[in-house]
This record gives structure tokens, sequence and C-alpha cells, in this order.
């Protein structure tokens, strides 16, 4: 059956810088890596629009739900983005399908691009449509996996035995693909960077290998590595309020700052460091003149955003309304 490609001949405005948080395994992070990463970078001053296509877990957007509510029993204004969730296509063909898909994605990235300095993307945790898209419209894209030879066959197939690179995986070949189409598409390239998240602090003769294989996989796939989040509690506990560590001192429902907390802390800013943005880094330098912290306090007034819209499909019967009528 022909399919749709995820190339595209409709221009997109380039103001802001599209970030694809992506792994076909669940369970690595990914949603917590989006949500520090989008306040970090709110904190810090900028616009920034969120995206969830995860038409079934929908995570990001809960989270963003769980934060709104927050905001209103605390009466505490926190930064948020514009966000906006595009769901799967109703038709069962695959081409019409794909075809509905791409429309409704492609107009929503152009809503938030030409208001925001950044969109992130939370892409879902198996091979779909729409995460292929995503990835392929990317600048950045940030693959965050767990420190275990289990998470780390995601990106390629490794030799038991001799601890060598056999093949890249399914999800590398994917993402190869996309490289390709954005460069046919406008020319542009995209920045892969993989973190380790839940890294251990004991120097065990695993994580030596997970390291060696790492080194080999990167100059063999191309992509960059990351110092990920380690596993702490506190990530997950303040998924139900919506919260990251950074919103510490904006609500009591987080508790008070704890050790536990500025360490957490350093690991968001070692990963915004990482990313080598140059909007980033000039933003960081900046505040570091007037000797602000920058990622603590918020540089914006933040308003509450409006409750997450779906961005509805088409319906056989009927051509696919615009993003602009269904979720503005």
């Amino acid at each position: 059956m022909q399919q749709a490609s995820t190339s595209s001949t409709t221009p997109l405005p380039r103001r802001g810088h599209i970030i694809v948080i992506g792994n076909e395994k669940g369970g690595s992070g990914k949603t917590t890596t989006t949500m520090h990463l989008m306040v970090a970078l709110l904190r810090l001053g900028f616009k920034v629009g969120s995206m969830d296509i995860d038409a079934r877990q929908r995570s990001l957007t809960r989270y963003l739900e769980n934060r709104k509510n927050t905001m209103t029993k605390e009466n505490s204004p926190l930064p948020c983005p514009h966000h906006l969730i595009i769901t799967k296509s109703p038709f069962t063909n695959n081409f019409e399908a794909e075809e509905d898909e791409r429309e409704r994605f492609t107009r929503g990235l152009a809503k938030l691009l030409v208001s925001c300095d950044f969109v992130l993307i939370d892409a879902p945790g198996n091979d779909t449509y729409l995460a292929r898209l995503a990835h392929s419209y990317a600048d950045t894209v940030i693959t965050p996996v767990n420190d275990s030879f289990v998470d780390l066959d995601v990106l390629g197939t490794i030799n038991g035995m001799s601890m060598e690179v056999e093949r890249p995986s399914i999800y590398s070949e994917m993402l190869w693909e996309q490289k390709l189409q954005r460069a046919r598409r406008d020319g542009g390239s995209i920045d892969w960077v993989v973190m380790r998240n839940r890294l251990s602090n004991i120097d065990a003769r695993n994580k030596r290998l997970i390291t060696k294989v790492m080194d080999e996989l990167a100059k063999r796939l191309g992509f960059r590595q990351a110092p990920g989040f380690s596993e702490r509690v506190i990530y997950r506990e303040l998924f139900l309020l919506g919260l990251t560590v950074l919103d510490v001192l904006e609500t009591t429902k987080a508790g008070t700052l704890s050790m536990s907390h500025l360490a957490a802390r350093q690991e968001v800013r070692e990963l915004l460091k990482s990313l080598r943005i140059p909007a980033i880094e000039r933003r960081v330098l900046e505040l570091r003149a007037d000797n602000s912290d920058p990622i603590t306090a918020p540089r914006i007034a933040p308003a509450p955003p409006p409750a997450p819209k779906a961005q509805a499909p088409a319906t056989p019967a009927s051509a696919a309304p615009s993003l602009a009528e269904t979720a503005a």
C-alpha cells in the first residue's frame, strides 16, 4: 500500500528551534526530560511551545494538566508553554491517515514556530508516522536511554561476547532516514544527542563496559553524548503536581529546598550546556553577567496557559479542520 512520505514542500517559518525528545523504548525518561528542559527554557526568558504526539499515553499533556491544577490550588503563577496535541488520524487507509496527520502536524508546528523561540516535541515510545515526521523536522534530537545494555539495544545490536557493535537498531536507521528527509526538504541538519539517564555513581564493571560501547556507538552512528538525570525519587514525585526541580521556591507543594533538589538542578544545567545551542549559551552568559542564577527564578511574567486541546483529526466524511480552528 502506498505510504505518505515524511518530506513536505510546505515551507515553515524557522524562527523557533525544534527539539524532539525521542526513543522507541518506553520508560527512558522522555517526558521528565521534556518537562525539565521546557521549564528551564521558560525561566531563561524564552517563549516555548510544546507538542504531544503520543496518542495513547499523553504523558506530557497530563504533566501540564497537573501543573495547571497546582497553579490554581496554590494560586501560584508558574511559567508554562503554549501546548498542542496532535492526535492519531481516524482514517483506516494508510495513505489517507498519514496525509491527514502530516497536514495537522505541519499546521500546528507552523503556528508555534511563528511565536516561539523553542518548540519541544514529546515523541511516543514506539514507531508511528507522527514520530517519524517529528524527527524529520527536528533541529536537535534528544534520546534519553537508561544506563543498561537492555536500553542500549534501541541504538544498536551489541555482540554479547566481543562487546562490539554489529549493526544499527531500527530506531537509529529511522533517524538516519529522517536526517536525509530534512536535508532534502530545506538543507538543514539534525544534531543527535544521547543522554544517559539513571547513571549509577558506583564505578562498576558493567558501567565501564556501557561507557565503552556508548563511545563506539557514538562514533558509528554520529551522535553526541550528554549527561542525563540520576535515579532520584524527586523526579517521579513531582509529576503528580506538574512541577519540576526548578519550581520548588514558587509553591509549597514541592517541599523545601534539599540537597537532592540542588543536585537535580545541576543536572538540568549540565543538560542545557551539553546541547550547545547558541541562543541558550548567549542567554546564560547574559544572566551570569548580572549575577543571576539562570534557571531558578522566572525571567518573564508567567501566565496560566489555556487548557490543552487536541488537534482533532479529520473524519472520512469531512475535510480536516485547521489547527487555528481547533486549538486556538
